[in-house]
């Protein structure tokens, strides 16, 4: 179980990277960020990422991270260990 300190710190780095990955304009950046942020996120908030992947998947799968990681749904995440 994590302390509150430990989630406001992986609220505030997956938030860090979201934004840059909303920013960065090169698909294979961005999809490099996603998978970092798909790694660091508990397993039960994973996404799955398809093999042909575009731009607005990328946003997709990012607004529905920011989604789990602002909603209560991040802190029944983060009960879940990976």
């Amino acid at each position: 179980m994590t302390t509150g300190n430990s989630t406001i710190q992986d609220y505030g780095i997956i938030a860090k990277l979201v934004e840059d990955c909303y920013v960065e304009e090169n698909v294979d950046k961005k999809l490099r960020i996603l998978n970092k942020i798909n790694s660091i996120i508990p397993k039960s908030c994973c996404i799955n990422v398809p093999s042909l992947i575009t731009n607005d998947y990328i946003d997709t799968a990012l607004y529905r991270i920011e989604e789990n990681v602002r909603s209560a749904n991040w802190f029944r995440c983060k009960n879940n260990t990976r």
